[in-house]
């Protein structure tokens, strides 16, 4: 119960980010190649820039040749969906020739895709439908995603308040075996940090320990580049919020060891040859159980 409670809280706030939009794609389907992971082989490179979607279907005809279809119109925000044409295009230019504009040739029918989160989605071809998501290539498993540094941000009556973080730490909590991700506040490394992607509820969990006060950030948005959900605040035993709240990426991990945005000198207030700063372990362990605490509450 207290895990639906949860999920519609975030919902409600998420919703109140955009009055009609759809609270799982808010912002825009996740961009770059999505798949079916059953139909290895074939692909679906999604690009949205505002309003208008590009995808690029790559598949196989009946003989066996590949073949390439593209397909543009508008993305609908409201409704979460796209449709368009499976447009086949011919007589262009080949690798060391001349340039030669390609012609479009004709379409193989209407294509439409049906987003359910940002990373999910129904597409739906002549004959047939089939279930996609974004293809994750570069990380193991989710909570690895949250490796980098991030701004974080939330708002309460008007005001912006949140917190830059680094995460560049892997932390394994000593009762569990469970695996997070650790880390500091940009330019205070006393102000630990840490972080996991939680399945059960499909979110993404960074919690801050600011001296007393612990911030609880719950992104059910999620992807490599941003995040979206909402952030409690306790202090002792007094708990405000959930108040609606946002992340965005300003680096990978590998960036970390040559710079961090925000901390150090110069117009961009970038540290060049960050030195390592190591997370407070008792901070540490005890965020750790504090997230055991919750994950049994749900349960």
């Amino acid at each position: 119960m207290k895990s639906v409670l949860r999920v519609l809280v975030a919902s409600a706030l998420l919703f109140a980010l955009a009055d009609s939009a759809s609270a799982l794609t808010i912002g825009g389907p996740t961009q770059g190649l999505w798949w079916n992971p059953a139909e290895s082989g074939r692909g679906y490179e999604i690009d949205l820039q505002g309003d208008t979607m590009i995808v690029t279907t790559y598949v196989y005809e009946q003989s066996g040749d590949p073949i390439w279809y593209l397909s543009s119109g508008t993305y609908d925000h409201t409704t979460g969906t796209f449709q368009s044409a499976y447009d086949i295009f011919a007589n262009g230019q080949c690798f060391g020739c001349p340039y030669v504009a390609p012609t479009h040739t004709g379409d193989a029918g209407p294509i439409t895709i049906t987003f359910h989160t940002n990373q999910t989605a129904t597409l739906t071809y002549p004959g047939g439908s089939t279930e996609i998501s974004k293809f994750q290539y570069g990380y193991p498993d989710r909570t690895q995603v949250l490796y980098g540094e991030w701004a974080l941000t939330y708002i309460t009556g008007g005001n912006v308040g949140g917190d830059w973080v680094v995460l560049d730490t892997p932390y394994t909590d000593p009762a569990s075996g469970t695996q997070f991700v650790s880390g500091h506040a940009v330019g205070n490394a006393t102000r630990t940090v840490l972080g996991i992607y939680d399945p059960n509820l499909t979110e993404a969990e960074i919690e801050v320990t600011d001296g007393t006060t612990k911030r609880l950030y719950e992104f059910g948005v999620f992807d490599d580049r941003r995040l979206l959900g909402s952030m409690r605040a306790t202090t002792g035993t007094t708990t405000v919020g959930p108040y609606t709240a946002s992340g965005a990426r300003l680096l990978y991990k590998s960036e970390l060891p040559i710079h961090v945005i925000g901390q150090g000198t110069g117009s961009l207030g970038v540290l060049e040859t960050m030195p390592a700063q190591a997370a407070d372990s008792v901070d540490t362990e005890a965020a750790s159980a504090r997230f055991r605490s919750a994950a049994e509450a749900r349960d």
